[in-house]
């Protein structure tokens, strides 16, 4: 690990500087750097060593924040190349070269983004003769202010116009839900739950304890109970339905009367 001196803390070959709240980087060299690098006169094709030259310009420009840190980069590579005896002139040439088309992707790229900077405006689209006559008027404004405007035309979607409204399932076609049974004419509540739909298993208590509990102590046939019934949690799973069924059966519990031995354990009197 290292750490920050004098503002400055050296990483992957270039070095980062505090300026107050932004920070600055330029390229960075240990302390053992020779500056050995391709001799000049090397038995190598020159066209390498040109390329030498670019390859280390495009660095010292890529790693260097500022103008001012290429320029001081700039000149300890003149140093450099001086003494691998490359001519000031070739290094001098290939500077200047480089960075004249690296000034001019800056000129061309500010007048592409120029260009490309589009300026849209959103208006209601009435009919088709009236959309080509604003479509002229802004083409007349964009010469004269020297800037792109361009129309988009909205219009309004059949779904604001019909608002559909989705019709809640009644109760009975419900399905992996806990529910309860309170009976109408007495205290007597039960708590369960199904995957299945409702009204299956409302159907099936006909001829449980529930229906038992009609015929034995209100001597009454359940053949229209469904609306005794009522929904106390839509689940996502058979696991949900449990830990819930659970939870309301302590729930309700104590406000359950406990007066009919006849209904299961789930049936409180």
């Amino acid at each position: 690990m290292e750490l920050e001196e004098n503002g400055k803390l050296p990483f992957l070959g270039m070095n980062v500087i505090t300026n107050g709240c932004r920070l600055d980087t330029t390229v960075y060299r240990k302390p053992t750097d020779t500056g050995l690098l391709l001799h000049y006169h090397s038995h190598v094709d020159a066209r390498y060593k040109r390329s030498l030259l670019n390859t280390m310009l495009n660095r010292a420009f890529k790693l260097s924040s500022t103008w001012k840190f290429f320029h001081e980069e700039c000149e300890r590579l003149k140093e450099i190349f001086s003494r691998l005896r490359y001519p000031d002139d070739l290094v001098q040439s290939t500077i200047c070269q480089f960075i004249e088309s690296k000034v001019s992707e800056d000129s061309h790229t500010q007048v592409a983004n120029k260009r490309e900077a589009l300026i849209r405006i959103v208006l209601p689209f009435k009919d088709q003769k009236s959309a080509n006559v604003v479509r002229k008027q802004l083409a007349d404004l964009s010469r004269k202010i020297n800037a792109d405007i361009s129309p988009v035309y909205t219009s309004r979607k059949i779904k604001d116009e019909i608002k559909v409204k989705e019709d809640k399932p009644p109760l009975v076609s419900q399905q992996c839900v806990v529910y309860s049974f309170q009976c109408s004419v007495c205290d007597a509540g039960y708590v369960g739950y199904t995957c299945r739909h409702l009204h299956q298993r409302i159907e099936e208590h006909k001829g449980s304890a529930i229906g038992n509990h009609l015929r034995e102590q209100h001597d009454m046939e359940p053949e229209d109970i469904a609306q005794s019934f009522r929904i106390l949690r839509k689940c996502q799973n058979k696991f949900d339905c449990l830990i819930f069924e659970m939870f309301f059966i302590q729930e309700l519990k104590p406000t359950l009367n406990k007066q009919c031995d006849s209904i299961r354990a789930k049936l409180f009197v």
